[in-house]
């Protein structure tokens, strides 16, 4: 004869068993934001040359120092100012930001990696990760800065890259430091849109 306890705890197995589960909304590897934190996108559809990003209520405008001119960007966040340019032409796989005195470096992990990049800022030892999320996938990419998950960026639609969407705390780096890892999704999906291919 089955006893009650056991009884008991069929009939909890089951309703739980029953019960619908709705799974969240979920981004790049399973990490949860509600709503993006921050946004990039052209300035009009397709003007790969022009961008604007809105980043804790802020505007920062990031356009090619010349049109089409893909080495050398020059950007305005607030009142700072600053550059983005390759060290050699052409040489995309090794970048500086320059502003207020100090140069961050956005390298490529291995060269013509496109995948995987690194940034790291001198002036106070920051290492920051922007990854493509999966290999040659040009909409998501995550960020880790110092060995911890940090964001996720992604296109707003599939193969829509002139919009983007991020998720997390750009907040805890310093300005030049935000757009550097904004610009490695820019750049790497403008290239890409143009059939200017990375691979």
């Amino acid at each position: 004869m089955i006893s009650r306890s056991l009884i008991a705890i069929i009939l909890i197995f089951s309703i739980v068993g029953c019960n619908k589960h709705t799974p969240p909304n979920n981004y790049n590897n399973g990490y949860n934001y509600p709503t993006p934190d921050a946004e990039f996108y052209t300035n009009f559809s397709e003007d790969w040359d022009n961008w604007r990003m809105e980043i804790d209520d802020t505007l920062c405008v990031v356009q090619t120092a010349f049109s089409e001119d893909w080495d050398n960007w020059d950007f305005t966040y607030g009142n700072i100012n600053g550059d983005i340019y390759t060290n050699f032409s052409k040489d995309w796989d090794n970048w500086r930001l320059f502003s207020n005195g100090n140069t961050i470096q956005i390298n490529t992990n291995f060269s013509e990696d496109w995948d995987n990049w690194r940034i790291f800022d001198p002036s106070d030892g920051t290492i920051i990760y922007v990854r493509a999320s999966f290999s040659e996938n040009w909409d998501n990419w995550d960020v880790t800065v110092n060995g911890d998950h940090f964001a996720d960026i992604q296109t707003a639609f599939s193969d829509d890259f002139d919009n983007w969407d991020v998720y997390g705390d750009l907040g805890l780096l310093s300005p030049q430091q935000r757009i550097a890892v904004l610009f490695v999704p820019l750049f790497a999906g403008a290239i890409h849109s143009q059939d200017i291919h990375l691979d």
